[in-house]
């Protein structure tokens, strides 16, 4: 085994030992030796992605699903530029991702040699870590590269996670180790975890404090799945706290207010001020609603107090919180024991709306074929125990202000962190490939086809399901009052094209089921749901129709 591949298998090596046990793998040539040496080491699994952009939202998903590092790796130039868009989702949505690009010899910069580009930090300031391995690799360089590696996975895994990025200068021959036995240097590492600190106290006077705060809100801001709460629960039900959640939070089960995106959507302005709470406390990261961003930035809340085991806290209210280094369950655990006994003011308003909103809202939702429909006929369908992954646009929009359609025993997803359509698709599949459950994806066709590369697939996996809300064109522009006023409208923000998803099924092998109208929704919806394999179920709606329904929805008052 020469030195220079021993070097390179000592990343493989040192992140096996670490912890990484899942890579995507994007074919190339100056990659040969990385390629190598994760595919023969064993004991990571490996998916080929021809695609960069699709494999970097591939391993994306996975490390969602999973919650721990995943790896992809790619060729020299353009190839690693590709993998930015999800290293960026990654790193506002603090998923830990660690990106390897194989780079060429820093000599051969700018002389234009093929694929050879600045590689170097290319990714700042969107990575938590950017590092590289010696220019000289043919020498012993094994306990550097080992250091370098276990630092590069102890940022990227830490408390505040997100992407790191590591480019590898390769130079030629790149395979000369081809015919050779590969060996691995033995990598032992013992890692340590920092205990929490359940030593800290919350200090609250309950006599006084809740008569200067008496709204409260909780406010559950988009995170990943966890273990279910006794204390979330025990907040949910108690009458005096407002618990709202958002639709990405995966705490939907713990709210108190299911609909409250369309209450503060419809609330009249006078009521919407009476709306925002006196003490707010937020967990997670952000959230998709606009109306409450607006409202608590116009009319901020006396006291913000934000949950972070991490520390951190982006200030999206800019009400300047006071940042709790703990867990929600240590703290909500003592918060909750302070509360007063009795229903608040506050929260009956919220109850009384709440019942209002739905009322008026279904009234108009059901009024005609439309696309508002469809997605709430389409949940109500989907079986327990599903992860459920929402398109960027009007598919997750539709899916928040249908909140008390979301099952309790569901997992939800989105691309949230840069909010972009680009890796949609292949979020969701490389969530599947990591799960064995049935992952559904609610997507409009803009993103769906822009994201085609997800359904090239060697092994597509059988439990991923799409639905396919196609009104031929963006349809979300029509209802925002900027871009559907403006002549350029059409061709140049809405996109209006004539596709549909037929023979692209056909041409990814996946199951294909399309609805054009009410009645053949449940039996399709059936069909698919029953499938075996991959499926694309296609609903089909009229553009401005769908925009006329989401007008009178937005529009009406309580």
């Amino acid at each position: 085994m020469n030195i220079y591949q021993t070097n390179i298998n000592t990343i493989v090596a040192t992140l096996y030992a670490k912890g990484l046990r899942r890579a995507v793998i994007c074919p190339g040539s100056r990659n040969a030796p990385l390629v190598m040496a994760f595919a023969r080491f064993g004991k990571i699994k490996c998916t080929s992605v021809a695609d960069e952009r699709s494999a970097a939202f591939i391993a994306l998903g996975m490390a969602k699903q999973l919650q721990e590092p995943v790896a992809v790796v790619c060729t020299s130039g353009s190839a690693a530029l590709n993998l930015y868009p999800a290293i960026s989702e990654a790193y506002y949505m603090q998923i830990p991702l660690i990106a390897i690009t194989a780079d060429r010899p820093i000599e051969m910069l700018d002389r234009w040699d093929g694929q050879t580009i600045h590689q170097k930090d290319v990714f700042e300031p969107h990575v938590l870590a950017s590092l590289q391995t010696p220019e000289a690799i043919d020498g012993d360089q094994i306990e550097i590269i080992s250091k370098l590696t276990i630092n590069l996975y102890d940022v990227c895994n830490g408390l505040l996670k997100g992407p790191v990025h590591l480019n590898v200068p390769l130079m030629e021959p790149l395979y000369s180790a081809a015919n050779q036995t590969f060996k691995y240097p033995n990598i032992s590492i013992i890692n340590t975890q920092l205990e929490a600190d359940e030593d800290w106290e919350i200090a609250i006077d309950k006599d006084h404090f809740f008569k200067d705060y008496p709204k409260v809100m909780v406010l559950h801001g988009t995170n990943q799945s966890d273990v279910s709460s006794i204390e979330l629960k025990a907040l949910s039900e108690n009458p005096f706290v407002v618990s709202i959640s958002d639709v990405v939070s995966n705490k939907h089960q713990f709210q108190s207010i299911q609909n409250w995106e369309g209450v503060l959507l419809n609330a009249s302005k006078e009521i919407q001020h009476e709306l925002v709470p006196d003490l707010l406390i937020t967990t997670g990261k952000m959230v998709l609603n606009k109306t409450i961003k607006t409202l608590f930035r116009k009319h901020p809340p006396k006291r913000h107090w934000h949950i972070a085991e991490n520390g951190y806290c982006a200030d999206t209210f800019f009400t300047e919180p006071e940042v709790l280094s703990l867990s929600p369950s240590q703290f909500f655990k003592q918060f909750n024991a302070f509360l007063p006994d009795g229903r608040s003011a506050y929260h009956q308003l919220y109850t009384n709306l709440s019942h209002q909103q739905i009322e008026l809202g279904d009234t108009i939702i059901d009024q005609n074929y439309n696309e508002f429909l469809m997605v709430k006929l389409t949940l109500d369908a989907l079986p327990e125990n599903i992860v459920l992954h929402l398109a960027n646009s009007m598919s997750i929009r539709y899916v928040a202000y249908l909140g008390s359609h979301l099952k309790n025993t569901w997992e939800v997803y989105s691309n949230r962190g840069v909010s972009g359509i680009d890796g949609c698709t292949s979020t969701a599949v490389g969530a599947a490939m990591s799960d064995s459950r049935t992952h559904v994806l609610i997507t409009g066709d803009i993103a769906f086809f822009y994201d085609i590369n997800a359904l090239w697939q060697t092994q597509m996996p059988s439990n991923f399901k799409l639905v396919l809300m196609n009104n031929f064109g963006g349809g979300i522009f029509k209802n925002i009052e900027g871009p559907a006023g403006i002549p350029e409208l059409n061709p140049f923000i809405a996109t209006p094209h004539s596709m549909d998803a037929k023979l692209l099924a056909e041409h990814f092998k996946l199951s294909y089921f399309k609805v054009v109208n009410l009645m053949e929704l449940s039996p399709a919806l059936a069909a698919w749901i029953a499938s075996d394999e991959a499926a694309i179920l296609e609903i089909q709606t009229d553009s401005n129709i769908n925009s006329d329904i989401f007008n009178q929805y937005k529009q009406q008052i309580l």
